[in-house]
């Protein structure tokens, strides 16, 4: 028996194999996009989740508002609460805050991620809501993040520096 190789044999062979490319690229290319899509998700903190462990006597002191939406610190501490980050990679971490100022200061915050500190003390620049942007680096999964407040000044019935946040979210970026 002869094998006998023709044009259309060769491009029926050609079209297989096209196919198969075309899938396998197709798989290739769903793996980046979820890597890319990862890197562009925005994941959103539940304000509900922080939690404030200070002492009895200080707990009406932190809280989240629900008529407000936000958090409020009405004296200096940590607010804490776990985020789980879909991969690791370097992340933005954006909170909106505001606050009451006191004495000609605005009130100032820190930021650590599992105990690690996230860029420097962020001193506010506005009283009004005002996104600021920390930038760190991460490992996957549940992370915790807390956000400290750290400059309360009060003297009853003269001036009360206060932070109140308004929202935090985290992106992967590049």
């Amino acid at each position: 028996m002869s094998t006998c190789i023709t044009s259309s044999s060769i491009r029926a062979v050609l079209r297989s194999m096209a196919i198969v490319v075309a899938c396998l690229g197709a798989v290739l290319s769903g793996g980046n996009d979820q890597l890319n899509a990862a890197e562009g998700d925005v994941i959103a903190v539940d304000l509900k989740s922080f939690q404030f462990k200070v002492r009895d006597e200080f707990n009406s002191l932190f809280g989240y508002d629900e008529n407000e939406s936000k958090l409020f610190y009405y004296t200096s501490g940590p607010g804490e609460t776990m985020v789980k980050l879909p991969v690791d990679g370097k992340y933005e971490i954006s909170i909106k805050a505001s606050c009451d100022p006191a004495l000609g200061e605005r009130a100032k915050f820190k930021v650590t991620l599992d105990g690690q500190p996230v860029g420097m003390e962020t001193l506010l620049t506005d009283s009004n809501e005002k996104e600021y942007t920390l930038t760190t680096t991460a490992k996957a999964g549940e992370r915790k993040l807390v956000i400290e407040f750290t400059n309360d000044a009060y003297k009853e019935n003269e001036y009360d520096r206060n932070l109140y946040i308004h929202a935090v979210t985290l992106k992967r970026s590049k």
